[in-house]
């Protein structure tokens, strides 16, 4: 619909309206999912927008809210508490530690090594960096499960430009939007886009599937989500069903 706002302008102007409002407030009040929020707000082409009646960017404005909020209540909980998480790594709820632990101080040391790992690793997804680094323990955190979603919000976190600089955070941004665009890997060598038509796909699955490779470049999943309406995990979920059907078509065929 003509004139109709995006996500993005709607997360983008309530913010710079309310610059010190959480992503929960900027989701309540435009509409935009929480995580979509996080995401928009930590793209560098939106960050680097400065705010009316201030001396400071998006970005700036973001780590001065960061660092407010670690200041204020629960700090004690987050120090004497750890989180408690099943085997595929659901929270569960929280335990009480025997030993007082800075729980930022382990969040910083999570963040530097997951974009250290991730600069030199851009192409793996963040279900293989979750599991390689499930195997790096360090002295300080022995107890840290790494998940997917961990991973993500450890490369979107402020604390990225702030702990190594607005060059560094603008390249993992980058490579973490390519990163997005994992259906690549799911296609190579196992589905060909010439049996979309072929292969026994819904309509719906097809439809998918050709706006991700539109003649306009790879769509990432959350713009698929924003496009078609519906969430990520929907997104991926269609797709997954569609590839898996051209894998069996070629099979079909004798095709590898």
């Amino acid at each position: 619909m003509e004139g109709e706002k995006t996500s993005r302008q709607k997360v983008v102007e309530f913010f710079l309206a309310n610059p010190t409002a959480t992503n929960l407030d900027i989701s309540a009040n435009t509409g935009v999912s929480k995580s979509s929020v996080q995401r928009i707000l930590s793209d560098p082409r939106v960050g680097c927008i400065r705010i009316p009646k201030t001396n400071c960017t998006i970005s700036e404005q973001i780590l001065v809210n960061t660092k407010k909020g670690r200041q204020k209540g629960g700090r004690t909980t987050f120090q004497t508490h750890r989180a408690l998480k099943d085997e595929q790594g659901r929270f569960i709820g929280t335990v009480e530690e025997t030993e007082e632990i800075d729980k930022e101080s382990l969040k910083e040391e999570d963040i530097r090594m997951v974009v250290v790992y991730f600069s030199k690793n851009s192409l793996k997804t963040m279900s293989e960096i979750a599991d390689d680094l499930e195997g790096i323990k360090t002295p300080g955190n022995p107890n840290r499960t790494y998940t997917r979603d961990y991973v993500y919000r450890c490369l979107t976190d402020p604390r990225v430009e702030e702990v190594f600089g607005p060059m560094l955070a603008t390249s993992v941004c980058h490579n973490l939007d390519l990163n997005r665009y994992g259906i690549l890997k799911k296609l190579d060598g196992f589905a060909d886009l010439q049996y979309l038509e072929e292969a026994d796909l819904t309509e719906h699955e097809k439809a998918v599937l050709s706006y991700r490779f539109s003649q306009e470049g790879i769509h990432s999943a959350d713009d698929a989500a924003e496009h078609f309406g519906c969430s990520r995990n929907a997104i991926l979920k269609t797709e997954n069903r569609a590839i898996q059907k051209m894998r069996d078509y070629q099979a079909g065929i004798g095709q590898k």
